[in-house]
């Protein structure tokens, strides 16, 4: 589904992304791990067009899409949230999703009854159903951070770009989190994910990719990830135990 052939990004003298190839297969929950400053979230910028590759392609379904910009990417059906979310705070949560379905790939033939009638399927599979008339300032950042997967999912994307969508959360919000994500994934979405919680990775992926100073570290199940001695000294610093792994 998603080809990146020998990609590399620099930045003056800085080589942050430096010859990566990965493939993410139809289907797939895959997830990409490494320190801060490894080049996770460069990746995605590439893929997505916030950064042209200065050497390498990017091809999804068969098609290239590097240098295309953002629009076009999430046009050809690649959806990506961020590390902050920026809803519409004064709009409420169903308005903010439909703006997801107005400005997507076929949005410009919708009309707002019809964007409104597509909101239903991503507010339940986030759990906002009940909270759609809220106003979207007024939600915790677990909230909003399901805000913005919903407004992605309402772009109809077939592989769906989550970068650091964890990040802040108290232990009940990310265990809550990851309810929605198994139920979009078993929808249908195709998932890559940034994370830093290595019991996240473990408990959603099915296949892991890991970064260290913007080179492949080592790629493989899980499993394979975690016990691996240079991942253990590059990134978790010291094998996991059994209730880490939990």
């Amino acid at each position: 589904m998603l080809t990146i052939n020998k990609v590399s990004k620099t930045f003056g003298g800085l080589r942050a992304i430096d010859d990566v190839s990965l493939n993410v297969k139809q289907g797939q929950f895959f997830g990409i791990i490494g320190a801060n400053g490894a080049g996770k979230t460069t990746l995605l910028n590439l893929v997505t067009g916030y950064l042209p590759p200065t050497s390498g392609t990017i091809e999804f379904e068969g098609k290239p899409i590097h240098g295309l910009p953002p629009y076009r990417v999430a046009h050809r059906g690649i959806g990506r949230t961020f590390q902050i979310t920026q809803p519409f705070a004064e709009m409420s949560v169903l308005d903010n999703v439909m703006t997801g379905a107005l400005f997507s790939s076929n949005g410009a033939r919708r009309s707002l009854q019809e964007a409104r009638a597509m909101c239903d399927e991503p507010l339940r599979l986030v759990g906002l159903t009940a909270q759609a008339d809220l106003q979207a300032g007024a939600l915790t950042l677990g909230g909003k951070k399901k805000l913005e997967l919903a407004r992605v999912l309402a772009t109809e994307p077939k592989l769906l770009l989550l970068d650091e969508v964890m990040g802040g959360l108290t232990r009940a919000e990310i265990e809550d989190l990851m309810i929605s994500l198994r139920r979009i994934h078993a929808a249908g979405t195709t998932v890559v994910m940034i994370e830093h919680l290595v019991h996240v990775i473990l408990d959603l992926c099915d296949h892991v990719f890991v970064l260290n100073f913007g080179r492949e570290l080592f790629r493989g199940t899980p499993n394979d990830v975690i016990s691996h001695p240079e991942v253990i000294e590059a990134y978790l610093g010291k094998p996991l135990t059994a209730a880490e792994r939990a």
